[in-house]
């Protein structure tokens, strides 16, 4: 990515400014903890003990399977042994952890791949893609055996549950109808919530099949016998997670080091979790579970299924791939999201990822 292009969308953006990082902010999401967040400029060069202090936004609550990278690389000391005091703030939703890093009140975020995507070439948002983590889609599509929904194809004529309207779940939903020609307004939706009650709805038929995340869907499938689950990645490329910041911060050279040793710490925490795996991940869970409550990991069964499936996705490129962004997945999505008119064609995605901060293999 030349400097020249990142300018070119800085100058375009929208949203840069302390006005519009305060707006986002007073739509919804998250007051009390992004007014929390220190100015990353400010903290890098002190810290704790000599550490570097860098904020790491999340979307999901901390306490949760999926930020068991993050997680274990703070109680695991990976952070701390290359030289980084992390502050694991959460917010709200994409849009927020978007304009709180565009805004330099945080280093990275973790977010998706459709939003990064959209952000950028829709909304001309100066992020840059810092390295894939999560490589394959850690959605499910849950319905029953009464009508279950197996493949791309079934979905047509369905009703689909949605937790919310208009976010990642249903635009995920969106790409898989593409994936098979099924037009949009052939599937209705529902917006029913993450209750855990919502199979019922399944099962008396009012909707054929709702939307939930990888480890909901395996307590599912243990305690209803009739569950089915779709993976989404079966069928498009777009699901991925990813490390992002804002240009800006990727172009200054007091920050540069902080984001390559952020991914470096991420991938031993990875490789650590690898190697964990032949121990059901016993030690991985009481690390974390030195400072967070994870409700996942309250079944033991559940929490080594989901972590099973996370390694995979995290090493779905290989080993020496991991925190680092598939070329050609990430091309990929981006068609898939042009097909299914999510978001404008004719532009060069490779241009928005950049792997200069990759963490080395060993």
């Amino acid at each position: 990515m030349t400097s020249s292009a990142h300018e070119t969308r800085r100058n375009q953006f929208v949203l840069p400014t302390r006005r519009g990082f305060l707006g986002a902010v007073a739509l919804g999401a998250g007051v009390t903890v992004l007014a929390a967040c220190g100015d990353d400029g400010a903290a890098g060069a002190g810290g704790d003990g000599g550490q570097a202090e860098v904020t790491f936004l999340s979307i999901i609550p901390a306490a949760s399977i999926s930020m068991s990278p993050e997680l274990l690389a703070e109680t695991g000391g990976h952070f701390s042994k290359h030289g980084l005091k992390v502050n694991i703030q959460v917010t709200q939703g994409s849009p927020p952890a978007i304009q709180t890093v565009m805004a330099g009140s945080a280093l990275i975020t973790k977010i998706g791949d459709i939003e990064t995507i959209t952000a950028i070439s829709d909304k001309n948002a100066p992020l840059v893609n810092l390295g894939g983590v999560e490589k394959q889609g850690l959605l499910r599509f849950m319905s029953s055996k009464r009508k279950p929904l197996t493949k791309a194809e079934d979905f047509r004529g369905v009703t689909m549950g949605l937790p919310s309207a208009g976010g990642t779940s249903e635009k995920t939903l969106d790409l898989v109808l593409a994936s098979a020609g099924i037009p949009k307004d052939s599937v209705q939706r529902q917006v029913v919530g993450l209750a855990p009650g919502v199979f019922e709805l399944v099962k008396s038929g009012r909707i054929d099949g709702y939307i939930v995340s990888l480890d909901t869907s395996l307590s599912v499938l243990k305690q209803q016998p009739e569950a089915v689950a779709f993976a989404p990645s079966s069928a498009v490329s777009a699901g991925v997670q990813l490390y992002v910041t804002s240009t800006r911060q990727s172009e200054d050279a007091g920050k540069q080091d902080q984001i390559r040793r952020f991914l470096q710490a991420i991938s031993d925490s990875i490789k650590f979790m690898i190697d964990d795996e032949k121990n059901d991940f016993k030690e991985t869970i009481r690390l974390i579970g030195t400072k967070y409550d994870v409700p996942a990991f309250k079944d033991p069964a559940v929490a080594v299924e989901a972590l099973k499936l996370f390694v995979k996705s995290w090493t779905v490129d290989g080993p020496e791939k991991i925190v680092q962004t598939n070329p050609q997945s990430w091309q990929a999505t981006y068609d898939e999201m042009v097909k299914s008119q999510l978001v404008a064609g004719g532009k060069d995605p490779s241009k928005w990822m950049t792997d200069k901060f990759a963490p080395t293999a060993s």
